[in-house]
């Protein structure tokens, strides 16, 4: 049986030709794998957005995508034509222009269509998000060593999520993000407002992260995601976040925070629930809820910077 978590996680490590090679296994995907083949293998853009001038700037960074994910060109080579061809887009001719400046200019053209831009990378690969419409709302967050409230952007009518977004056609992606100034900013599609996925995945963690940029000055990325996936799993109430967790983990992309973190945490938690130095069997997780969340907690009042 097709199993979606499975699916998920190749794509969360950027393991797109695994991901397609395991929908070819199922005849029920044969729809999902024909898109996949059209876009990455023949070469076609995925349009999602009428605004000519902001598909433009979309197609530059789906070429990018598939640099990386499908056609394996190197990393650095992969930015080079990237940034290349954004600041070609710009009409910007200046020598001295970096990274950040070409994406700066990028952003003006796309504020003057009436759209919102965010640059930068996403664990270690870049890819914009750009969305429409922003309504500010205030939360109390409960957390484990305190309850916080945060200002949360919530952001509606995206084209782009970045690179996970694009690579998986909207199934899985960035459900948000704390900026530097402490405030949360929420993808307004990603979540049913009453939903753990919400309430947990998205507010507590993000939380946590506030919590800790502003009590642990320096604290790295990993730590970061380590703590906050670590109060993910005491708020969780049964064992599916643990195997999302497990699914997620990886420790071979040192730019991947999140993956990072995750096979952190299945370490610590093997050492301490299992007596050994890594259980990567879901069976093994199922139905163990208590000792998860117990251990987690332990884990999160151990923890020193």
């Amino acid at each position: 049986m097709f199993d979606e978590l499975t699916f998920k996680t190749f794509l969360w490590k950027g393991q797109l030709r695994d991901a397609v090679d395991y929908l070819r296994v199922f005849k029920e995907k044969e729809e999902l794998l024909s898109k996949y083949i059209n876009i990455f293998d023949e070469g076609q853009y995925w349009k999602r957005t009428n605004n000519e001038v902001i598909f433009g700037i979309d197609k530059i960074y789906q070429e990018y995508y598939k640099d990386i994910f499908w056609r394996g060109v190197e990393k650095d080579d992969a930015e080079k034509e990237l940034f290349r061809s954004l600041k070609e887009y710009s009409k910007n001719s200046s020598h001295s222009m970096i990274d950040d400046d070409i994406e700066n200019e990028i952003a003006k053209i796309v504020t003057k269509e009436g759209y919102q831009y965010l640059g930068g990378d996403t664990s270690g690969w870049y890819g914009p998000y750009i969305w429409k419409d922003s309504t500010r709302v205030t939360y109390e967050v409960e957390l484990p060593n305190s309850i916080e409230q945060f200002t949360i952007i919530m952001m509606d009518g995206f084209i782009s999520r970045s690179w996970l977004d694009y690579i998986s056609f909207g199934i899985t992606g960035t459900g948000g993000w704390i900026g530097k100034d402490g405030t949360l900013y929420c993808v307004k599609s990603v979540y049913d407002i009453e939903s753990k996925e919400f309430n947990i995945s998205f507010l507590k963690h993000e939380a946590q992260h506030g919590y800790d940029i502003k009590n642990f000055p320096g604290i790295s990325n990993v730590d970061l995601e380590y703590r906050a996936k670590l109060v993910e799993l005491i708020y969780w109430p049964d064992d599916k976040k643990m195997l999302e967790v497990l699914g997620e983990a990886d420790n071979t992309n040192p730019d991947n925070g999140h993956s990072i973190a995750a096979h952190r945490i299945v370490t610590e938690m093997s050492n301490e629930i299992f007596n050994c130095e890594y259980m990567d069997e879901e069976l093994a997780w199922t139905d163990r809820v208590s000792d998860i969340k117990r251990c987690a907690l332990e884990l999160f009042r151990h923890y020193s910077v």
